[in-house]
């Protein structure tokens, strides 16, 4: 019981610190068109040299962080749920993917900067801190692992499917920086909120 309660402050804890993080990042970076701490050096690592096999890989990784892709993918998951009756898991993953995209909007407008649009290689629209994609695949993701290994006993199994979740979380933000439609601290702020949206949901729903 008392590891349990550890367990619970540690992670209260992690998620104060995160939001204090994501916030201090929105005071600095509100209303601006510039890059702070990291973010001009990264993004001009990135595009020192870039390749066109790449850059097509890179659209592909973004293009499953898109609303075309998660849209009709998380219905057939949500239709799926439906049939089997598991009513709290479909509402998880719907605040995991439909909050997290509305949440976004609204992040978006409370700080309103400006994406990086020297260095875009593609279009995009649309204001720039937090992430969305970042934020969505985060929150989305996380909540479709913890259904698929909650109950699976095989533990490596467990850690394949950990392991391929965040090694294409962690793409994910870098096809975004690498298109140049994101700065390295909006990823890190979508990162955050994704994570956090899904925790809190997590707790309340209690799937």
């Amino acid at each position: 019981m008392e590891k349990i309660k550890s367990g619970k402050s540690k992670g209260i804890i992690l998620e104060v610190f995160l939001l204090l993080v994501f916030l201090t990042i929105g005071f600095f970076v509100r209303n601006s068109s510039e890059g702070i701490l990291f973010d001009r050096r990264i993004l001009n690592f990135l595009h020192r040299d870039t390749e066109p096999i790449v850059l097509e890989i890179m659209k592909v990784i973004s293009f499953l962080g898109s609303e075309k892709f998660i849209v009709p993918f998380i219905t057939l998951v949500l239709v799926y749920n439906m049939y089997k009756k598991n009513i709290f898991e479909s509402i998880f993953l719907l605040v995991n993917t439909l909050g997290s995209f509305l949440l976004n909007v609204l992040l978006k407008q409370v700080f309103n900067r400006v994406r990086p649009f020297h260095l875009s290689l593609v279009e995009q629209g649309g204001l720039s801190y937090p992430s969305g994609h970042s934020m969505v695949v985060m929150s989305m993701y996380l909540a479709l692992l913890y259904l698929l290994i909650r109950g699976e006993r095989k533990r490596n199994k467990r850690l394949l499917l950990k392991g391929l979740v965040g090694v294409y979380i962690l793409l994910m933000g870098l096809s975004r920086m690498y298109l140049g439609v994101h700065w390295p601290t909006d990823i890190i702020g979508g990162y955050i909120v994704g994570y956090l949206l899904y925790s809190w949901s997590k707790r309340i729903i209690r799937v």
